[in-house]
């Protein structure tokens, strides 16, 4: 699969990284930008592929049944790497190309050592790396009338030190082999209506300082922050105690204690009276983050507020890793082109300005990826046809820049390289 471009994507349990690709697809597939680049899934896996249907038909299916309502969103686990394989394509023509998503699950970060090596070799061999992160955790750890969520339990749930430390595995072959890392804030609804999604970004830029520092010291990778409304209308509503309530000596069903302890709600968002001859209450031991951890996660509740399916922004994870790439290519071309200018007398100091500028290594030869070996990531779309849909997204205003919270922590060096007049 060498000739595939790979996105890693990262992040604790449930954080939301499957409903993340179907809101790129369902997005993207029935949007204006479908007649300037296509999207279907083309995974091999039969179950990972069901996986991701399942995701937009219950999601779909929750928003028509459950308005209104407050329950538990799906809590499903993986204890495996998923691949899913989405294809894109040129309308009108036979041009696609396809982009490997690798879901690196949750419980591996759990199982000590157990999968390290697997995870640092992905993350050696990656283009471009999505960290998911649960907003409704992230946010509430420094909410004050919430004394269920802190910091440590945040840090734990999203994995932040664990991310940190695979990143480090991070190769940019010093500057010649550019890497993209999107952070995702996912499950931003609550935040983004409220108009408070610029403290969202602020919370990702508190919690993750020293990754973000580590990562500014690479001489070509780009850092962003992209938040998503994974759904659109369903928001997170509050946190409660990770309870099991057992009915009739063998039913156990996910809940929350409410209303004085008046009363119990059950994950499907019924509400009944507490009658303790037929409702027995334990804490939920699923709930431990991490085996022999006292942490115990509390449970966030999320309410319907419409009907309709409505991600915002998953498509835009695929924009920018489709920009992004195209930048990789075009600037191992200039690279290419400033080698043979490099053969006159005359360019040769200008040459080594620009090396200088593009590498930050004056004076040290550096091995690069030719452009027509990045190109074969393209698969059949050509170098022209994709500056033309990448120009009709940028000319369209479908590619968002600082705008709804999406920003450039740090730019890459790919653009450098075309600001100096030689």
């Amino acid at each position: 699969m060498a000739d595939v471009l790979k996105v890693l994507m990262m992040g604790g349990q449930r954080t939301g990284k499957t409903s993340m690709l179907a809101g790129l697809i369902e997005t993207m597939t029935h949007g204006t930008v479908k007649d300037i680049v296509e999207v279907k899934d083309v995974t091999e896996s039969r179950p990972a592929s069901l996986k991701l249907i399942k995701s937009i038909e219950s999601l779909k299916w929750n928003l028509l049944t459950s308005y209104g309502k407050t329950y538990l969103i799906d809590d499903s686990k993986s204890g495996e790497f998923e691949d899913f394989m989405l294809q894109f394509s040129v309308p009108g023509t036979e041009s696609k190309m396809n982009i490997l998503f690798s879901d690196v699950s949750g419980e591996y970060y759990d199982m000590g050592r157990q999968h390290d090596a697997e995870v640092r070799e992905k993350v050696r061999e990656y283009d471009v790396f999505l960290i998911a992160i649960d907003t409704p955790n992230l946010m509430e750890a420094v909410n004050s009338s919430n004394k269920l969520c802190n910091e440590a339990i945040n840090n734990s749930y999203n994995h932040v030190n664990d991310i940190h430390t695979f990143l480090t595995e991070l190769d940019d072959k010093e500057g010649s082999d550019a890497k993209l890392v999107i952070f995702v804030p996912l499950k931003c609804e609550k935040w983004a209506k409220e108009g408070n999604i610029g403290n969202v970004v602020q919370r990702v830029k508190t919690v993750y300082a020293p990754t973000l520092q580590a990562l500014s010291k690479y001489n070509n990778v780009e850092v962003d922050i992209l938040p998503v409304q994974t759904v659109g209308n369903i928001i997170f509503q509050e946190q409660a105690k990770a309870m099991s309530c057992v009915l009739n000596g063998k039913i156990q069903r996910r809940c929350a204690i409410i209303n004085k302890k008046t009363q119990v709600r059950f994950e499907d968002g019924t509400i009944e009276n507490i009658d303790l001859t037929k409702h027995k209450f334990q804490e939920d031991n699923n709930a431990v983050i991490r085996e022999h951890s006292a942490l115990m996660v509390p449970n966030s509740w999320f309410t319907t507020i419409g009907k309709k399916y409505e991600p915002k922004h998953c498509d835009q994870l695929a924009y920018y890793i489709l920009q992004f790439y195209l930048a990789k290519v075009l600037f191992a071309k200039d690279v290419e082109q400033l080698k043979e200018k490099k053969n006159k007398w005359k360019w040769g100091k200008r040459i080594a300005i620009a090396t200088s500028c593009v590498f930050g290594l004056a004076g040290v030869a550096v091995t690069y990826f030719t452009s027509k070996y990045l190109e074969k990531k393209f698969g059949t779309i050509t170098l022209e046809q994709m500056l033309s849909l990448t120009k009709k997204l940028q000319d369209g205003g479908y590619i968002k820049q600082n705008l709804d919270g999406i920003e450039t922590v740090k730019e890459s060096k790919l653009h450098a390289i075309n600001e100096i007049q030689v």
